[in-house]
């Protein structure tokens, strides 16, 4: 699996501007994520909202953490994890909650991927590599309507 890197690019320095708009203090987002290392990429893409990150370090525990956590505001799950992949865990998830967004995301881009994720109950599927200002847009782009 494709480890995910910030990129030292001017996207970071629009990144850091924009980031200014987002105060999300309030909200709280799962993270299922097997390898600690996209783990962390995701927390510091999201670390200047404010947020609070809860993290699963697989399906399984993710669902559990669902019936568990009566405030999540979204999940944000990797479709390749053990135990339980990210399709079987947002089948699940939505079926427990089907008001409660979720992204997926993937280093595997292979044809349908995305429509898989999203038959499976997300609302969208990012594929990796992407910047941390995709993801700030991804999430914006279901938690708050225009």
């Amino acid at each position: 699996q494709k480890i995910l890197t910030m990129e030292n690019s001017s996207s970071n320095k629009d990144y850091n501007q924009e980031i200014l708009r987002y105060n999300w203090d309030q909200l709280v987002f799962l993270i299922a994520e097997d390898i600690e290392m996209n783990y962390l990429f995701l927390a510091e893409a999201l670390k200047k909202t404010g947020a609070k990150l809860l993290w699963a370090v697989n399906g399984q525990q993710a669902v559990e953490m669902v019936q568990s956590t009566p405030k999540l505001d979204m999940v944000i799950t990797d479709i390749q994890m053990p135990e339980m992949d990210g399709f079987t865990a947002t089948r699940e998830i939505s079926a427990l909650n089907p008001t409660l967004p979720i992204i997926g995301y993937t280093a595997y881009s292979y044809e349908g991927v995305k429509d898989k994720m999203i038959l499976a109950g997300a609302k969208e599927c990012l594929i990796k590599p992407f910047e941390p200002k995709k993801l700030l847009l991804t999430i914006r782009k279901y938690l708050f309507k225009p």
